[in-house]
């Protein structure tokens, strides 16, 4: 017995992928239809993502949603000799069967035969077949790809998808103290100003916007945002200090990332320094909160909690 999958479905597949982890650095899972053909062969057909909540390490498909989906399917496919396939990413870790992996697999026993498939960011796999009656056995197998074509934009239709039906799963907000280093942030009727541009790393503020609470998932959106904007600047500025990359090579680091976060309505942006800032930023070993700009003054205090929490800790290393 083989297992086929043609490049457009498989691309589907990775695109999904790279969508979770480029938005919301998370796994993400779905669900496609196996169809067998003439050969005895299976073929993984029409990959689909279901809303879910997804984590860094987990993703869990929504008990409704799952359902209403198997009903379509089986609508669908009515006279056609088909299973299922559970598949979900591991973005950049290997590809490898967990402990939670194998007891959603364990899910499908009910059946006489399942199939699971679990990828990563490098496009590496792993795809086992489940026979579950008369008698069990689990088996790894190698999966065809259908077409030599490659593709490595993540279609807009995908990142609107993932953005959709993907929840982040949340985390606390942790206060370390109420000290504010930035508190000229802050103004004395209790608003907050927002900051409309920036000149050789000094704000220019405009209209003034009151704060109002946030949701878990915002917090949760915000952070993640933070930190992947933390390490990608301590890497650029490693590279630069260390003549790896030039001045325009960072330029257009951050403005590729500054136009990816207005694209995801993100409240971050990197300030767009000229090289006597990239310089000084380097010389006087700065820290990434100093050029990461709160574009939306509602995550001001996260912001501050987070630079608070990152200096307790002893996060900012600086450079070497």
């Amino acid at each position: 017995m083989n297992v086929y999958i043609h490049k457009d479905n498989w691309d589907k597949i990775i695109n999904y992928a790279k969508a979770a982890y480029k938005t919301e650095k998370c796994e993400i899972g779905g669900m496609s239809v196996v169809i067998k053909d003439p050969d005895d062969d299976w073929i993984i057909e029409n990959p689909v993502i279901l809303k879910q909540e997804i984590g860094s390490t987990t993703c869990d498909l929504d008990k409704d949603e799952l359902a209403t989906y198997y009903t379509h399917m089986a609508m669908k496919y009515k006279g056609i000799e088909f299973r299922f396939c559970w598949w979900h990413s591991h973005h950049t870790m290997s590809a490898f069967w967990s402990g939670t992996d194998l007891s959603s697999i364990e899910e499908y026993s009910d059946g006489d035969l399942s199939f699971a498939l679990v990828v990563n960011l490098k496009e590496e796999y792993k795809c086992r077949v489940s026979v579950w009656k008369p008698v069990q056995m689990h088996e790894d197998v190698n999966l065809e790809i259908m077409s030599d074509i490659d593709d490595t934009t993540i279609p807009a239709e995908i990142l609107t998808e993932v953005k959709a039906k993907c929840e982040t799963r949340s985390y606390k907000t942790i206060y370390v103290n109420s000290h504010n280093d930035l508190s000229l942030w802050k103004q004395p009727n209790g608003t907050y100003q927002v900051p409309s541009s920036t000149t050789n790393g000094s704000m220019v503020y405009t209209n003034e916007i009151n704060t109002s609470n946030l949701t878990n998932k915002e917090e949760s959106i915000f952070e993640h945002d933070y930190k992947y904007l933390s390490d990608k600047i301590n890497i650029w500025m490693e590279n630069y200090s260390k003549k790896k990359w030039t001045w325009k090579r960072i330029k257009a680091a951050i403005k590729s990332t500054n136009i990816l976060f207005e694209q995801r309505d993100s409240s971050l942006r990197i300030d767009q320094m000229n090289k006597q800032d990239l310089d000084d930023y380097v010389q006087m070993v700065c820290f990434p909160h100093e050029i990461i700009v709160v574009v939306d003054m509602r995550y001001q205090e996260v912001f501050e909690s987070m630079v608070e929490f990152d200096s307790y800790n002893g996060s900012y290393g600086g450079l070497m």
